[in-house]
């Protein structure tokens, strides 16, 4: 019996670690196909066949992105394949979006990005900005938030806050240490339900693995400024994204869909001159929420002075090689800017992305030192350049493109025309709402990519221009600030085990209010003036 009994434990201990079969990646690789053949066969609406089979195919690329059931850049060749094999248009018709300008823009962008990184002048960057500042708690705080959100535009917000966060828990180690010297040696820390959950949290390890570069910060006893210091960081690099075209994703989105669906060409500047207000209040507004809510501890100075000094000195002077590409990324983001004023006139056919590859061939050029044949950057540098990015934004405009050719997105404007009788300012505080907490749950790029043509069949049933609408959501898209999965920078910093999930939901619910209220009465008051 006992034997029996052993085989029994034993049997059950191996039952117990086998690995739960429905998870939500295994229920969503079955359920995409499955609801694509329920609609396509089945045909359960009342809508023409090319209709119904890009709302089929939508619908399964939907659930995978969603579901993470196959890595999303792999979904996003989907289009490729349903749409030609469904009679929807041709297998050009699927792929020409595939190429649109605004892939071409990102492609300079992040090529100029790869270049920054490569040589460390963003990490200078940061350094300078939090020197100039100060570091008292608040300034400190402030600066940190404010050179993640400059770096933000004009780099990956996810390169942006793997690199501010060692500089950050550094920051946060001397300030540990200043307390524990100052006064009778006991650090106050932030409440232990917290700490708990953080130490207890299951998906802890499998979000280290986003941020094994990030050194570890459990033994640090956890303070009020570092958690404030932490999630600015988070919370700095999504906000300053939103300001331009290239900083956050579902922004390219944005433009990509208005100038293939609407035929509007969204120019670099345009956008950051409707985006960089509400990025700018929404950066203060956190800022001042941290500190009015978190009280971050105050202790004597000199000691954070002295790790900033040291971090600015151990770089040196400027060298060849930052100088050159901080004079190639100065030509760029000055013809972007430019462009509609100085340029286009003498140049009319010069756009931002023919800027954008300029650039990205100077950095190929432009030499470092011609003898050892270095220049800005090298060719292996590319197979960092994330190109999933690249591949879902192409899939997205691949799925408008087949709205428009199916008419599926006339049918929307049908189907929505129950909110004729919403007042519009209503309305813009009901999407920003929706896109926001929908992106805590998934990529902010597959949300806008998925409501781009929701948007433009919203506008027509109202007989609005769409053009606002699709810009709320791609803004609104940005602001998910309540959970580690809404972004990548939530999710490196949190990876960092410093944070607690309930310290990001605790300030993220408040925050994801202010963003939904800022890009709701933007949109609805700026927008028309920028855009006319």
């Amino acid at each position: 019996m006992r034997t029996t009994a052993g085989a029994d434990s034993s049997t059950s201990t191996e039952d117990e670690d086998e690995p739960d079969v429905l998870t939500r990646e295994n229920v969503g690789l079955l359920l995409g196909p499955l609801a694509f053949v329920i609609v396509y066969v089945g045909t359960p609406f009342a809508i023409p066949g090319d209709a119904n089979a890009v709302l089929a195919g939508t619908l399964w690329i939907a659930i995978w992105w969603m579901t993470e059931a196959v890595p999303i850049p792999v979904t996003s060749l989907l289009p490729v394949a349903l749409f030609p094999l469904t009679d929807v248009g041709t297998v050009a018709d699927a792929t020409t979006p595939y190429a649109d300008p605004i892939i071409f823009l990102l492609l300079g962008g992040f090529l100029l990005a790869l270049a920054i990184e490569h040589w460390n002048l963003h990490r200078r960057i940061a350094l300078s900005i939090v020197h100039l500042v100060g570091v008292s708690p608040e300034r400190l705080l402030f600066g940190f938030m404010l050179a993640t959100a400059v770096l933000s535009m004009w780099i990956s917000n996810t390169a942006t806050a793997m690199m501010m966060v060692p500089i950050g828990t550094a920051v946060v180690a001397q300030y540990v240490t200043m307390q524990e010297t100052d006064g009778d040696g006991h650090t106050e820390t932030a409440d232990d339900d917290a700490t708990a959950e953080r130490d207890d949290n299951p998906n802890r390890e499998a979000t280290m693995a986003t941020a094994e570069s990030i050194p570890e910060t459990e033994d640090l006893p956890r303070s009020r400024f570092g958690i404030a210091l932490l999630l600015g960081i988070a919370y700095g690099a999504s906000i300053g994204g939103a300001a331009t075209i290239i900083g956050s994703p579902p922004n390219a989105v944005f433009a990509g869909v208005a100038g293939s669906s609407l035929g509007v060409d969204i120019g670099f500047f345009d956008w950051m001159l409707f985006a960089l207000p509400a990025s700018a209040i929404l950066l203060v507004a956190t800022w001042s929420l941290l500190v009015v809510l978190l009280r971050p501890e105050r202790v004597p100075a000199s000691g954070i002075e002295d790790v900033v000094q040291a971090e600015l000195e151990a770089m040196g002077a400027l060298g060849r090689g930052e100088r050159r590409v901080l004079s190639v990324f100065a030509i760029v983001a000055g013809g972007w800017i430019l462009r509609p004023f100085i340029l286009e006139p003498i140049v009319p056919a010069l756009t931002d992305e023919t800027i954008a590859i300029i650039g990205a061939i100077l950095l190929f050029v432009v030499p470092v030192d011609l003898r050892e044949r270095t220049f800005l950057l090298e060719w292996d540098a590319v197979a960092d350049l994330p190109w999933g990015v690249l591949l879902l934004l192409g899939a997205g405009f691949s799925i408008a493109n087949a709205f428009q050719l199916s008419g599926l997105d006339e049918l929307i404007a049908e189907t929505l025309a129950v909110f004729a009788d919403v007042r519009l300012i209503v309305l813009f505080f009901l999407i920003a709402g929706v896109v926001v907490f929908l992106t805590e749950i998934n990529s902010n790029t597959a949300t806008a990519t998925v409501f781009m043509p929701i948007m433009i069949g919203l506008g027509a049933t109202l007989g609005v221009d769409p053009l606002g609408l699709m810009a709320l959501t791609a803004l609104s898209a940005s602001f998910a600030f309540m959970l580690p999965v809404a972004t990548p920078p939530n999710a490196i910093v949190f990876g960092a085990g410093y944070l607690a999930i309930p310290d990001m939901v605790r300030i993220g619910i408040w925050l994801n209010l202010l963003g939904i209220g800022i890009t709701a009465l933007l949109t609805f008051l700026w927008f028309p003036v920028v855009f006319g």
